[in-house]
């Protein structure tokens, strides 16, 4: 079996190698191939103001061997759909092995937002293998253009079903957010249990976050001290489970005090009143 070595350094380990052809046969073929594909390069070289077409028979001789793309295996997939990627590879049906572009493949596949970075390599006579390695969203940001899910490095990821994704991650909303949002998950998620209520943060004129949780309570943190007012909060909540309070909001933006709103049921107040 012969692999081709582009985009597959990580793909292929050194100690791994095999002899190329392990017995007559194969080396008769092996020595076949090279002898074509020299001669097809050569004349192509030669004769670069003739129209390729010439040369069609060398395609067909190749294809003919089974020197064309029949196996495409690709690993790594788990949100991108693979149609996507099959797309890319269809565009070789009729081209043999020798002539399918890797650098040109890799360059589309990327343009896919849901890939990070990814190896190709071919394994003769009519494989290719592509190990891709996917972005990982942290939060959902709603935006003038709908919705997106978002990097920690703020890199947004098209995709069109988001529900597999609503119950884990949060929304974010406000200018800027999506670039912003890492920075104050990694001080949020120092409480897990709080943080795991929050269904969405606003981030106000580009400076300071509101947090919105299940519960009904609205967080208003500072533009500044971010984390000691969130150590504050981690501290009420220890004394007090501050989301069970029937609390609407708490207001952090005053360093120098602590603000607070409780759900008032006018309804419950009127009955007693009249009891």
């Amino acid at each position: 079996m012969l692999i081709s070595r582009f985009f597959t350094n990580n793909l292929v380990n050194d100690k791994k190698k095999r002899s190329i052809l392990g017995n007559i046969s194969k080396k008769s073929l092996f020595v076949f191939l090279i002898t074509i594909l020299f001669l097809y390069h050569f004349i192509l070289y030669l004769n670069e103001n003739f129209n390729s077409s010439k040369f069609d028979f060398f395609n067909k001789i190749l294809i003919n061997k089974g020197f064309i793309i029949q196996n495409v295996k690709i690993t790594g997939a788990n949100h991108l759909q693979q149609e996507d990627i099959l797309k890319v590879i269809r565009s070789y049906n009729n081209v043999n092995i020798f002539n399918v572009n890797l650098k040109q493949i890799y360059k589309e596949i990327k343009k896919n937002t849901w890939v990070k970075e990814g190896y190709i390599q071919i394994e003769y006579p009519n494989t290719i293998k592509i190990l891709l390695t996917e972005r990982k969203p942290i939060a959902i940001w709603q935006n003038k253009h709908g919705y997106n899910l978002i990097t920690k490095n703020g890199e947004i990821i098209l995709e069109k079903n988001l529900n597999n994704f609503k119950n884990n991650l949060p929304i974010i909303i406000g200018n800027s957010a999506h670039k912003n949002i890492y920075s104050i998950l990694k001080i949020l998620n120092t409480n897990q249990k709080l943080t795991k209520n929050i269904w969405s943060l606003t981030f106000i004129n580009e400076r300071r976050w509101d947090l919105h949780f299940k519960q009904g309570l609205t967080i208003r943190l500072p533009s500044k001290t971010v984390e000691k007012a969130w150590q504050r909060i981690t501290s009420l909540d220890k004394n007090y489970n501050i989301l069970n309070l029937g609390l609407t909001e708490i207001d952090l933006r005053n360093s120098d005090q602590i603000l607070g709103k409780i759900n008032v049921d006018k309804k419950l107040i009127f009955k007693k009143k009249n009891s």
